[in-house]
């Protein structure tokens, strides 16, 4: 009684600090590394308030929990193979309901990047049967950022494995559907990798582990790149173990071609993050553990395909099959750095950064101390340990940090790693009570209690940031839809300009500045292009069959409105010819 009393007192303690001056709301402003007081309100209440609260309310339930846990735990320790085929089913579709629910509740399905808009731009003109599609003339007057653009000709700059994707959406029709069910591939591998080796009960701890990382449940709600890479990656340990015991050259390929397919979504993170794994196995080959043939035969086929759609899609997009789109210049350039800064500078603002960010958004201060038992458990989690330093590494060469809007981005495949290292960590944990003859119960419930406590109101508060701004995607497209325009071609300012001017969305911020692209068919009713100089008279020869409108700031209290482009010139305090005005 007393237990639970004071761990609600911690819980509600951590609610109260919403009062204070600072509160407890998440923004989403720049630069990429900057929190909001409130922000880090959140993440101190959650370390200092809602980790104990959670463990005593864990510990509260002693008198009543360790039986029936008890019981689950025996019988899903006797599951048989069929059982356990289903039960791993079962929870994939958890994590994909988890992600799919979050992707319309929380983001409304919309995006928090300009990278996803990109993206699917660039699936877009795969699904169109190109590589690249004629760019709009005059081209400034083309929205969207990170596109790439050669001899009059345009596409999405990012990597070929997120545009198959976005292909693949857009010839089958299911929206973000794909990345909702990649989203549960990591939470099935973690879950298999961890039943193998520690047993099926284990392996519903991991599975659990992954679901609660707020990393891992706010990139699941996304369409980014790295959810592909972090699927692949994870899929790619399971591949690795199964080789390992005598897989085969089938085996070795599989490994060979998953990884080639995370190279294909993240190349540079993906490289980083395998070298301790791919230097332990030319290791086992020059020590004949391994046999040389099957293993390099079998990891070069998988690999080839991969790398010769990578070499390709380069040549056709910049010319060079060395140089990816990514890496090149694109239309509409964001200088967020000035430079690389030096090593230094790169490791405070990138590595350590980054690391400090993984142990916030991982598992918190539970998962910290999980991941320390836990990595030196045997030879695999001490080369996912090498891995997540490695990606860490990664990071002294470039000093783009990333925004940390659904955990550090640029670490995101290290989730699955850690939660295997993690739950390693607590096997050492359990282990060492019940060698000293004393019950595991009380340290299980207020691990337990703690992490599903602390973590639980850590993704809802987050989450309800993240539906905060989305609110401005809604509202302005909402705005450009119901205005009743029909076939027209629409002028805008830049789409960064038009939401910060309701003072709400201003406070709130979001990491998405532009608007999206129009279709490579320029088959959307209502087609945005950028207003400029000029821009006016040379689109309306391309598309003389639309009518002509402009998206101007509004009159006091709307903060815009829509007018005929050839309207007269406005005289201050005229009144438009015609109004659309929002209600934000």
């Amino acid at each position: 009684m007393v237990r639970g009393g004071l761990g609600l007192l911690l819980v509600a303690a951590f609610f109260g600090l919403a009062l204070t001056n600072p509160g407890l709301r998440v923004t989403f402003l720049p630069p990429w590394s900057h929190s909001s007081s409130g922000e880090l309100y959140l993440w101190l209440g959650h370390a200092l308030l809602l980790v104990p609260g959670g463990a005593l309310l864990g510990l509260a339930l002693l008198p009543v929990l360790p039986a029936p846990l008890g019981r689950l735990w025996r019988r899903v320790e006797a599951l048989d193979a069929r059982e356990r085929r289903v039960a791993l089913l079962l929870l994939g579709m958890v994590a994909f309901l988890a992600a799919r629910l979050g992707r319309f509740v929380f983001l409304r399905d919309f995006p928090i990047t300009d990278d996803e808009v990109s993206a699917r731009f660039g699936g877009q003109v795969l699904a169109s049967g190109h590589l690249l599609t004629p760019l709009v003339r005059p081209a400034a007057a083309m929205t969207g950022f990170y596109l790439h653009a050669r001899d009059g000709l345009v596409t999405s700059f990012e990597w070929l494995g997120l545009q198959l994707t976005w292909a693949l959406s857009e010839v089958t029709g299911t929206g973000s559907l794909i990345f909702s069910l990649v989203a549960a591939v990591p939470v099935m591998a973690v879950t298999w990798v961890t039943t193998r080796r520690l047993g099926p009960a284990w392996g519903a701890v991991a599975a659990a582990l992954l679901l609660l990382s707020p990393m891992a449940a706010m990139l699941s709600m996304t369409t980014h790149a790295h959810l592909l890479s972090r699927a692949a990656l994870a899929v790619a340990v399971a591949v690795y173990l199964r080789a390992r015991d005598g897989g085969g050259a089938r085996a070795w390929a599989l490994l060979g071609l998953v990884s080639g397919v995370s190279f294909l979504c993240r190349p540079f993170e993906t490289l980083f993050f395998l070298l301790p794994f791919y230097l332990e196995l030319l290791g086992g080959m020059a020590r004949r553990q391994l046999p040389v043939g099957a293993c390099l035969g079998g990891l070069a086929l998988g690999w080839v395909l991969p790398l010769v759609a990578f070499l390709a899609f380069n040549h056709v997009l910049t010319g060079n099959a060395l140089l990816p789109a990514r890496m090149a210049m694109y239309i509409s350039p964001v200088k967020l750095t000035e430079h690389d800064g030096t090593l230094l500078e790169r490791f405070g603002t990138n590595t350590s950064y980054n690391a400090l960010m993984l142990a916030v958004w991982f598992l918190g201060p539970v998962g910290v101390a999980l991941v320390a038992l836990g990595a030196s458990w045997d030879r695999l989690t001490v080369l996912l340990s090498l891995s997540v330093l490695s990606l860490l590494g990664l990071a002294l060469f470039h000093d783009d940090h990333g925004i940390h809007a659904v955990g550090p981005i640029h670490y995101s495949e290290c989730a699955p790693a850690l939660v295997l290292v993690a739950v390693h960590g607590l096997k050492r944990a359990v282990d060492f009570v019940r060698r000293a003859q004393v019950s595991a119960w009380p340290l299980m419930l207020a691990t337990g209690g703690s992490l599903a406590v602390g973590l639980g109101i850590f993704d809802v508060r987050h989450a309800l940031a993240l539906r905060e701004q989305s609110a401005i995607h809604e509202t302005v497209q909402a705005y450009v839809r119901d205005a009743g325009l029909g076939r027209a071609v629409l002028l805008v300012p830049s789409y960064m300009q038009v939401w910060q001017r309701v003072p709400a969305f201003r406070d709130v911020g979001s990491w998405v500045f532009e608007w999206t692209p129009p279709r490579p068919d320029f088959s959307d009713d209502v087609l945005l292009f950028h207003d400029g100089p000029g821009h006016y008279e040379q689109l309306r020869e391309r598309f003389s069959d639309r009518r002509f409108f402009r998206l101007k700031p509004g009159r006091a209290p709307a903060p815009w409105r829509i007018i005929p482009a050839d309207s007269p010139r406005e005289e201050p305090g005229a009144t438009p010819p015609s109004t659309q005005e929002p209600a934000p």
